[in-house]
């Protein structure tokens, strides 16, 4: 693995007014625009046959599982599944199989509100995992921690996952992903960063000014993002203006689609800087794509392809329990919350609760990183997470996707 220059650490105050800005921008710069899938809504109980003979543990997982988004979605809950379904065959949690039940909101506030209170209420979850709420969760945060209802991992992009302690995260948040991105301009030696952002979705605009933080951070120059529209023809004026700009790395805060059409419309006007994406969007059937080559992926969690500690294990459940299903960073989000879940429960006994979970996430001890697969966090009674900065970097090379860096985390010193 080469040497690369790591992510400088942030201060508190940093992290939490970035945070604070970004609620649900990851939703409108990872997904903006992405299409409507089915499959996700409704609950998904165990396999009866030959697995473990006890009540089952109910797990909850909410999301945009229709319309806007839903396709990214419902990746990071069949991700969650596969755990599952994994951890039912080989019986259970002592001997309790898990019960993962899905309800769809559609992206709007006032469903997922229902969705959760139908979950505590109705269902008897002892948790909500593996959510991709991309900050519809702030509808029902505070209900949840009301009921002492834990919330763990899923997309952390909301606030709660930086100042709610019920909130537990377990990939990256919003903040560490515009970190990422910037730091990612660094790594490819690259000292003029800007952004395309889409220009349908206002929060998509404040893209701009999160990845200026950052790259002053780093001690390299931003320059004024352009916004573009999916129901635009041309990219011709956006191309120029960036190119005149002299950026010579931007990050793509848009749908593929879209990012494809500018990226194919700059090379026509010669203009060729580093691309840079959040995976979470990525489809592998692009790579014959040949306008992909060189993009750059930024990821605030663990890849989906490569020798890192914890893929092959990941890959296999996919392959065995939910195959076909869409493979990308979504997808590793949901399962890893659930592997998570099954280390804060190993030795549980008797009947399995929210306490119980509780009380296993704070006995995971300081920066926990599930043997060296996640970013590290430190999760304290009392006290929102305090989550390292780590970011997983990939690139298309020659059709394929490669780690230039190394298929595992590049992390910061410790905060």
């Amino acid at each position: 693995m080469r040497a690369v220059r790591a992510l400088r650490p942030r201060s508190a105050r940093t992290r939490a007014s970035v945070a604070a800005a970004v609620g649900a921008l990851l939703l409108a710069t990872a997904a903006c625009g992405s299409g409507s899938g089915g499959g996700g809504g409704g609950g998904t109980a165990p396999s009866s046959s030959g697995g473990p003979g006890g009540s089952p543990i109910k797990i909850g997982n909410v999301g945009v599982y229709s319309g806007f988004a839903s396709d990214i979605a419902i990746a990071g809950s069949k991700g969650l599944q596969a755990w599952a379904d994994g951890i039912n065959a080989a019986g259970g949690i002592a001997g309790h199989p898990v019960e993962i039940i899905v309800k769809d909101d559609g992206g709007k506030p006032a469903k997922a509100l229902q969705n959760v209170k139908e979950l505590v209420e109705k269902d008897h979850v002892v948790a909500l995992v593996g959510n991709h709420e991309s900050g519809v969760d702030a509808a029902w945060a505070s209900y949840a921690s009301q009921h002492d209802v834990p919330v763990l991992g899923g997309t952390a992009t909301g606030v709660a996952y930086t100042k709610d302690p019920n909130f537990f995260p377990v990939t990256g948040t919003n903040d560490t992903g515009y970190g990422g991105y910037a730091n990612a301009a660094v790594l490819f030696h690259k000292t003029v960063v800007s952004v395309a952002y889409c220009a349908e979705v206002p929060a998509c605009a404040q893209a701009a000014s999160l990845l200026d933080t950052h790259a002053r951070r780093l001690g390299i120059r931003s320059v004024p993002g352009q916004a573009i529209s999916a129901s635009a023809t041309s990219y011709a004026a956006q191309c120029q203006k960036l190119k005149d700009s002299g950026a010579e790395a931007v990050f793509a805060a848009s749908d593929l689609a879209t990012a494809k059409r500018l990226v194919e419309q700059c090379a026509q006007q010669d203009y060729r800087p580093i691309w840079i994406d959040n995976p979470q969007n990525w489809r592998d059937s692009e790579l014959s794509a040949p306008v992909w080559e060189g993009l750059v992926f930024a990821a605030p969690e663990p890849l989906w392809f490569g020798d890192g500690p914890g893929t092959a294990e990941f890959l296999a459940a996919m392959t065995k329990y939910q195959p076909g299903v869409l493979l990308n960073t979504s997808t590793t989000s949901g399962w890893y919350a659930g592997k998570v879940l099954e280390k804060t429960l190993a030795g549980a006994s008797g009947a399995i609760t929210s306490q119980t979970i509780y009380d296993g996430l704070y006995k995971l001890g300081p920066r926990f990183d599930l043997d060296g697969v996640l970013a590290p966090v430190t999760y304290a009674k009392g006290k929102p997470a305090v989550q390292e900065a780590c970011t997983w970097y990939a690139q298309v090379k020659s059709g394929k996707l490669t780690t230039p860096f190394g298929a595992g985390r590049v992390c910061g010193k410790n905060a």
